[in-house]
């Protein structure tokens, strides 16, 4: 017997095999269509193995009649396996194969088909005449219309799990139609493929049934690939170096070949997994092209990301690489929301320049589905989904408008922390299993990354937010009055400050306990959050007392907000027969002032001046008088509007150039230090400090491209430089007030030796109190950042006004100036404090 024919008898043990697997699900139709086909396939192998016995002729035209008629029946009920696979009923195409199934057996078994058969030494000599053709047309139509609606369900299918599943079977009749066609090739005739080829079809059925979850097509291909490759070379080369060493070295020996061979393959083995790792890499690369890196980057996601906190930052890492991965429109994540437990859109990317609406209830149908099943979600499939038949209008109208392709659940310890938003594909394709498995993979690692962010989130606000009222605490306070601040003289914005205060909340407290006061307490916050904007923030500044910083608002809009607050607290807080009520005080920066002290210091005057006046009021930061004026001379101490003007003027020219916020501040105060030193007069301290402070005034005339150039400025752009003195002037002369200040303003840029602007003066001519802000002005020029060099240290700076005494400063005053910051110095060597920044000179 030829050793061949072994191959089918083998063929038809795993069919029993794989019979006995699927016996589990034969009350399904699938499995129960499948095993017909297995044992089909099975009785045609085994009357293979028959055919090829040394026989006698008569049995072997026997069994040769049994394998014609067993052919055509795999091919018939492998056709029924598909049409049950995809759904479709038995039509004429299969009554019409039973037909012929029944005509071509009486056929075969009367001896019409094979005329005769006989085996030779293992080989079948047989004759079917032109009944071959009609039994290779049958097979091959019955197995092209199985193909046929393999690929139908493929292109139909919108589930990335049933076409990856589909596409296993095609692939499985692939192998079997080449194997196949190997009987029509002369030298491959006599070895029977066709059976491997239907064996390995029939593992690749089982395999994709009995499965739950299948590997995708593509990852099975890439490993294949990767692996042969890989194979392909460690035999190469092993075989390479034996046949160099053979014809180098003839005379070599048995043992040393075999030495030599050993090592080659130990050396190869050292090298195989990283040859497999970059085979497998160019694969992908050649697999995904432009988006391997960024699928690259989300199956390495846990690894870069674990150490991020921010949900922000999160979200800007995973959504683009997601976006550009998958080649869709859009990505977004939904957070949950700690208050009502559902979940709405945070983040989204690329930014949308008219945002949808995208937010799921914590009962909605569409959290309820993720939270049980944990799959992707298509919403192009929610009306077949039995779990959506009650899903509102207004819910389906929000997904369809959103341009939604999937959501996928980010789960940690079994429970949902944010949901994934996947829009369509920009090729108007459908997802694939591989994107699908893709997803999965990044939302497992993301998962318990995102709860972290979020728990971190919370620990933070917490930190933030006092825990009786729900509102930010004291130190929160102080933290964002700084930013708007910053804010404000950056880009020349407003803001108001409310301090509120509950009057007589000391003998309601001794009345009824502290209990009912911290219910009072509570609720006065929630009637502060009620009455303010989104982007107005509300703190409990500390035991009764609570503040409020309204970003953009002037002072008119503050009073009515803080009038709205104080009725509502009067008309709601009817507590028990003692009524509550508030005192309120309204400061505005930089009106009031540009460091946070003035300008708490404002608004609390003003609450001051609401008790004093009787409680339950409102005043304006405008009503108060601000006694000890240390700014301008006490003739100013009595025209709040005046002092308004300093301010506000100030604020101005801090916020003209980001590089001189508090520049003119820190003039003011090196310009009053040395004033006391040299003993001048009180009135000449207080204008020195307010010239300090105004004596940028002209430069809002400058632009700002060449305020903030880094190159050297040209000569016409010194232009309009030399003339801001001239400009601040103009700007100040109209007010009475500020008319001693102008002097100093307008000559504190000229030089020692006569070279400076904008007149030219020199020596003695120049007014002594220009030549004292001279000086303060540069040194704090030098020793902060300017956008064309860096910033100098306390000693750099006080040598090089040294080496400039008597060119460009008065000598004399710079001695009195370096005495006031040298013990400075010290103090810098042993904690090099941050410098304020200043503006260009």
């Amino acid at each position: 017997m030829n050793v061949l024919a072994l191959i089918p008898l083998i063929t038809a043990c795993f069919y029993l095999a794989l019979l006995a697997l699927v016996s589990q699900q034969f009350s399904q139709r699938t499995g129960r269509n499948f095993a017909y086909y297995l044992i089909g396939a099975g009785f045609w192998s085994f009357s293979s193995f028959m055919l090829h016995l040394n026989a006698p002729e008569s049995q072997t035209l026997f069994w040769n009649q049994v394998v014609v008629v067993a052919l055509i029946a795999t091919a018939i009920v492998y056709y029924r396996f598909t049409l049950v696979y995809t759904d479709r009923h038995p039509g004429f195409l299969l009554y019409t194969g039973y037909a012929l199934l029944v005509t071509m057996a009486v056929l075969s078994f009367t001896g019409r088909i094979v005329e005769y058969s006989y085996v030779t030494n293992g080989v079948v000599h047989h004759q079917l005449g032109y009944m071959l053709f009609v039994i290779g047309a049958i097979a091959l139509v019955y197995s092209a219309l199985a193909f046929r609606l393999l690929i139908i369900n493929y292109q139909s299918s919108s589930d990335p799990a049933g076409r990856n599943r589909t596409l296993y079977l095609i692939i499985g009749w692939c192998v079997l139609i080449i194997l196949t066609i190997t009987n029509f090739i002369p030298s491959l005739a006599d070895w029977p493929l066709d059976h491997i080829g239907n064996l390995a079809n029939a593992v690749i059925i089982y395999y994709t049934i009995a499965q739950l979850h299948l590997l995708d097509v593509k990852v099975v291909a890439k490993t294949i690939m990767a692996g042969f490759t890989t194979v392909i070379f460690i035999f190469g080369v092993a075989a390479g170096s034996i046949l160099l060493v053979n014809h180098f070295f003839p005379e070599s020996s048995t043992f040393t070949i075999i030495m030599f061979a050993v090592v080659a393959v130990l050396l190869l083995v050292v090298i195989t997994r990283p040859f497999y790792i970059a085979v497998k890499r160019l694969i992908e690369r050649l697999f995904y092209r432009q988006t391997y890196q960024y699928r690259r980057a989300l199956l390495d996601f846990s690894s870069r990301m674990s150490h991020i906190l921010s949900l922000s930052e999160l979200a800007q890492e995973m959504l683009p690489s997601l976006c550009k991965a998958l080649n869709v429109i859009w990505t977004g994540l939904l957070v949950q929301d700690s208050d009502q437990g559902g979940f709405s859109m945070k983040y989204v990317y690329p930014e949308q320049e008219s945002p949808f609406e995208l937010s799921f209830a914590s009962d909605s149908l569409v959290t309820t589905y993720l939270d049980k099943n944990g799959t992707a979600l298509d919403p192009e499939r929610m009306d077949q989904v039995p779990d959506f038949m009650g899903l509102w209008l207004a819910e389906r109208e929000m997904i369809k408008n959103a341009g939604l392709g999937m959501l996928y659940p980010m789960k940690s310890r079994d429970r949902v922390t944010s949901i994934l938003a996947i829009g369509h594909k920009t090729s108007a394709r459908l997802f694939s299993h591989e994107d699908i498995q893709l997803v999965a993979s990044m939302s497992e690692q993301a998962g318990i990354i995102i709860e972290n962010a979020q728990l971190y989130t919370q620990a933070t606000t917490r930190a933030n937010t006092d825990e009786l009222t729900g509102l930010y605490n004291h130190r929160h306070f102080h933290e964002r009055l700084e930013q708007e601040i910053a804010r404000g003289s950056r880009f020349g914005s407003t803001f108001s400050l409310i301090l509120m205060d509950i009057d007589l909340f000391k003998s309601y407290n001794d009345i009824y306990g502290h209990l009912a006061g911290d219910q009072v307490l509570h609720r006065v916050g929630g009637y502060l959050m009620s009455s303010i904007r989104s982007i107005d923030l509300a703190f409990r500044y500390g035991g009764e007392e609570f503040a409020i910083i309204l970003p953009e608002a002037r002072l008119d809009d503050a009073f009515k907000v803080a009038e709205r607050i104080r009725k509502t607290v009067e008309t709601k807080s009817n507590s028990r027969s003692m009524p509550i009520t508030m005192s309120i005080g309204v400061a505005n920066w930089p009106i009031d002032g540009v460091m946070k002290e003035e300008i708490i210091g404002r608004a609390d005057a003003a609450l001051y001046r609401s008790k004093q006046l009787g409680r339950n009021r409102t005043c304006l930061s405008s009503e108060v008088l601000k006694p000890g004026s240390n700014i301008i001379s006490t003739e100013l101490e009595s025209q709040p509007k005046a002092l308004s003007i300093i301010y506000a003027l100030a604020a101005t020219v801090d916020a003209k150039d980001s590089y001189t916020y508090g520049h003119s501040r820190k003039v003011s105060e090196y310009a009053v230090k040395m004033a006391e030193i040299l003993n001048l007069p009180a009135d000449k301290v207080n204008t020195l400090r307010a010239a300090g402070l105004l004596h940028d005034i002209g430069k809002v005339g400058v632009p700002d491209n060449i305020l903030n150039k880094k190159s050297p400025l040209t000569g016409d752009e010194w232009n309009p430089i030399r003339q801001h003195p001239d400009l601040g002037v103009e700007i100040l002369r109209h007010v009475i007030d500020l008319v001693k200040c102008l002097p100093a303003i307008q000559h504190h840029h000229e030089h020692y030796n006569g070279k400076g602007y904008p007149a030219g003066l020199s020596g003695e001519n120049i007014p002594y109190e220009a030549r004292i802000l001279s000086i303060a002005d540069a040194f704090d020029a030098m020793t902060s950042p300017r956008p064309y060099r860096a910033q100098l240290s306390l000693k750099d700076a006080v040598e090089e006004l040294r080496r400039s005494s008597g060119t460009q400063f008065d000598p004399e005053l710079v001695e009195t100036f370096c005495s006031v910051v040298e013990p400075l110095l010290t103090e810098q060597e042993e904690v090099n404090p941050a410098l304020p920044p200043a503006d260009k000179k």
